[in-house]
């Protein structure tokens, strides 16, 4: 059996160009463009086009996540279980293109249906079949990032490559498909499905440069995990720095699904100015993209937890600034503070997808294995549910306990209780990803002392000739005693 460190060294000593970073980043055209669309119109398509009650609204996207609970660290399991001629992860890049396509124009078909009971059947299986299209993909897409290089900066850059595309698509995703839509005034729902079928090829295509562009080492396959799925995916939470981690993940995206899927409701109801929807949002999201370079360099200088921090500060700014726009606010005023808020959630987006291949580094210190898959299903794991159990849920419950009626003028009751949902929930979620972040220790001078510890032990060092200094940064960042760590479980 091929040791998976040494696979692992291997495959680090490969180059990654240009050519790979922007191969390996366009998978997450697909990420950042489709969970966009859905975060921002599917809730709103539920209630305003199909008809569907706000409640049953939210609930199509809990069901879904009860599905994911068992899916998402399963396919991480199985990502690194998996043995092919096109390795463990890359071989779902081409086994997914189809089903990509098929999957999210499905959950756009307007059902010509009068029972919510039918309607909440259809658009629920829609969205479990999306959902499980999404995590056959993303997960192993995931996983791949800590395989392809063992360099600190060089992961960063990867990490930015990466959400440089999902910026670019989710600004696509912000703003076209509304224009779309728009343009088919007398049959919005014939808009939505145009709108899908266009953007499910989008999202599908990109995945045939994703296989060509990068590699995987053939002997990194198989045996890195045992038999035992639910004590692989349990194992996951001894790692204190993916405990922090995941914490400073799910705030962030949290805060982010609950602004973007309200955002279509702010402008709509409270601003009164839903044609504004392209150049608000278009604002936020360009803004977004071109501050994610800006955050590898300070990510690579002053540590992702201070770029973290900075971001989600700047976010709770221009969060509430928003509470002083009015239905007669210049255009150019709105678009300023979409900007400044675009400046924030930069940093939400890009820091924790940048952190995940230290935090599996983590874990190769304390096992002795490389798991980047089942790590890889976990953070899937918590969005989705988050997402899909208790924002979206959140949302729709909500909207119905305040009176609010779709496709009609809200009263100012109700708006003001919107307007104090839409602020603090938000604020909520980013204070708390804050909080977390302060008790994160992977700095750039740690991680780089963790690559070199690991490189060591890699070449058959000892475990009791271990600095003290670096022992001390293994125990920190892993929670566990250094003579606790490198244990390997028996299979």
């Amino acid at each position: 059996m091929t040791d998976a460190r040494d696979s692992k060294m291997r495959t680090a000593d490969r180059p990654v160009g240009f050519g790979t970073l922007v191969a390996y980043g366009l998978g997450d055209i697909y990420g950042g463009g489709s969970f966009m669309i859905v975060g921002l119109l599917f809730m709103f398509f539920l209630t305003e086009v199909v008809g569907l009650s706000p409640a049953l609204a939210g609930l199509v996207f809990g069901i879904g996540k009860v599905w994911d609970a068992v899916t998402d660290p399963l396919m991480g399991y199985i990502s690194d279980k998996t043995r092919s001629r096109f390795g463990r992860r890359r071989v779902y890049f081409l086994a997914g293109i189809i089903p990509i396509a098929i999957s999210f124009i499905l959950m756009w078909v307007p059902l010509r249906v009068h029972s919510q009971g039918a309607l909440f059947a259809y658009y629920s299986a829609a969205y479990i079949l999306f959902a499980t299209v999404f995590t056959m993909v993303m997960i192993p897409y995931s996983a791949l990032a800590a395989e392809l290089s063992g360099d600190y900066k060089v992961r960063n850059r990867l990490s930015g490559a990466r959400l440089f595309f999902s910026g670019f698509s989710s600004l696509l995703a912000a703003t076209v498909p509304k224009i779309i839509i728009d343009a088919a005034k007398t049959n919005p729902s014939a808009g939505y499905l145009s709108m899908s079928i266009l953007f499910g090829i989008f999202f599908a295509l990109p995945w045939i440069i994703v296989f060509f562009g990068t590699w995987e080492e053939r002997g990194a396959a198989g045996e890195t995990v045992s038999r035992n799925f639910m004590k692989e995916f349990l194992s996951i939470f001894a790692n204190k720095s993916f405990r922090i981690h995941i914490m400073m993940y799910v705030f962030a995206y949290s805060a982010m699904d609950l602004l973007m899927a309200l955002f279509t409701y702010y402008l709509t109801y409270y601003l009164k100015r839903p044609g504004i929807y392209s150049i608000a949002m278009g604002s936020l999201m360009v803004v977004q993209l071109a501050m994610i370079p800006v955050y590898v360099k300070i990510a690579n200088s002053k540590g992702k937890r201070f770029a973290y921090i900075l971001g989600l500060s700047i976010w709770l700014v221009g969060l509430y600034a928003t509470a002083m726009l009015s239905p007669t606010t210049p255009l150019l005023i709105v678009a300023a503070i979409c900007a400044v808020i675009g400046l924030g959630t930069s940093a939400a987006v890009y820091i924790p997808y940048a952190i995940l291949p230290n935090v599996i580094d983590v874990d190769e210190l304390m096992t002795s294995r490389q798991r980047s898959g089942v790590y890889s299903g976990s953070m899937t794991l918590t969005r989705k549910l988050v997402q899909g159990g208790i924002v979206m849920p959140l949302i729709g419950v909500f909207l119905q306990l305040v009176g609010f009626q779709s496709n009609q003028a809200q009263s100012q009751e109700v708006l003001n209780k919107f307007l104090i949902f839409f602020l603090g929930g938000p604020t909520l979620l980013i204070a708390a990803g804050i909080i977390a972040a302060t008790r994160f220790e992977l700095s750039p001078k740690n991680s780089e002392v963790l690559a070199s510890e690991l490189n060591r032990l890699r070449a058959g060092g000892r475990p009791e000739d271990v600095d003290p200094n670096v022992k001390s940064i293994c125990e920190r960042v892993s929670g566990r005693r250094y003579e606790e760590c490198g244990n390997r479980d028996k299979k």
